[in-house]
């Protein structure tokens, strides 16, 4: 794997959530929450095509309606926009996206391959889908839905498990045991 793009995962200056939301316990709202406690000092772009403003955040209704292109889109959407959000997203010059959202499928013709072929034609370095999302603490991102926020520390965890990922952050919180990414 290259590390083409992975800085503007790992040291974002500015993200855009796409599906964030008010309701209480979507994945949307939940990652939303995680990036205003966090202390993101980037700046934040939403979009929600059913709200103008989450979390005191203001909304705009499509990737198109973005003022700024952001380093990292983070996505939690229902699986059939997806691609067409990565085509969206790249051909404006997002360079990297967490796609949290599940249900897309594997193989020819699934809507994973249509991610793909649109991450690949606009050079986007992709994470996900069906993740539990990026948390850098050092850099105060959590991009994720993870239920708990660590702190800083040296040790980076990857994960191919969601579940192996979210009860290891849940395991260190008690133990003040934090990771660098």
């Amino acid at each position: 794997m290259s590390t083409y793009r992975l800085d503007r995962i790992f040291n974002a200056r500015s993200v855009v959530l796409i599906g964030g939301s008010p309701r209480k316990y979507s994945v949307g709202g939940a990652v939303l929450r995680n990036l205003c406690r966090a202390g993101f000092g980037g700046a934040i772009g939403l979009v929600n095509p059913h709200h103008r403003t989450v979390e005191g955040i203001t909304a705009v209704k499509s990737v198109d309606h973005l003022a700024d292109v952001p380093d990292l889109a983070i996505i939690a959407t229902p699986p059939a926009i997806v691609p067409g959000l990565i085509a969206g997203l790249g051909s404006r010059g997002c360079a990297a996206a967490i796609i949290l959202t599940a249900g897309l499928g594997h193989g020819p013709g699934s809507l994973s391959e249509a991610v793909e072929r649109a991450a690949r034609a606009n050079g986007m370095r992709i994470v996900g889908p069906n993740c539990l999302g990026v948390l850098v603490p050092g850099q105060r991102l959590n991009a994720s839905f993870a239920a708990s926020s660590p702190g800083a520390g040296d040790l980076a965890l990857i994960s191919q498990s969601g579940a192996i990922a979210a009860g290891l952050i849940e395991w260190a919180a008690p133990r003040s045991m934090g990771f660098s990414a």
